[in-house]
């Protein structure tokens, strides 16, 4: 039982979820035709710990692999490449803006930490950088670091 994954992650998530739904509480819940703020995380904390207990009981009952067999062929530098991407994406994202990092970003882990051809990963990468680009600053108003990005460049 103590050797399974399963068990230790619905653990986690159990006391995740308990965490969620105590910090829901303490926002007041309100009822259900006035919720108040914590209305809706309370009861995301009760289903989180629904779920946790269901995958608790699994590996109390042990099913599902051992806990050492999660780790047995992780690829520990692609994990670290992305970590290293995701820290200059957050130390670069006010300097060079929104569309040059995360064109750079995609481009970066569809090129070197899992391989794509740069016939598809080009496009790919433009095609979301620029399309979640124009969802939250034309559709949504979101103001976005613009960074060295020009506005004019864009005619839409």
């Amino acid at each position: 039982m103590l050797r399974r994954a399963e068990f230790w992650g619905g653990l986690f998530w159990l006391a995740f979820g308990a965490f969620v739904a105590w910090q829901g509480w303490l926002l007041e819940l309100g009822t259900l035709r006035e919720p108040g703020s914590g209305f809706v995380f309370f009861w995301l904390g009760l289903l989180i710990v629904a779920f946790a207990l269901s995958i608790a009981l699994k590996g109390v009952k042990g099913e599902g692999p051992l806990l050492s067999d999660l780790w047995r062929d992780a690829r520990w530098t692609k994990v670290l490449m992305v970590i290293a991407a995701l820290v200059a994406y957050a130390f670069l994202f006010e300097q060079l803006g929104f569309v040059i990092c995360s064109l750079a970003l995609l481009l970066f882990l569809m090129t070197v930490v899992d391989p794509v051809p740069l016939r598809l990963s080009l496009p790919i990468s433009a095609v979301a950088s620029f399309g979640v680009w124009y969802v939250l600053e034309k559709v949504l108003l979101v103001q976005l670091p613009k960074g060295l990005w020009v506005e004019g460049l864009v005619p839409f």
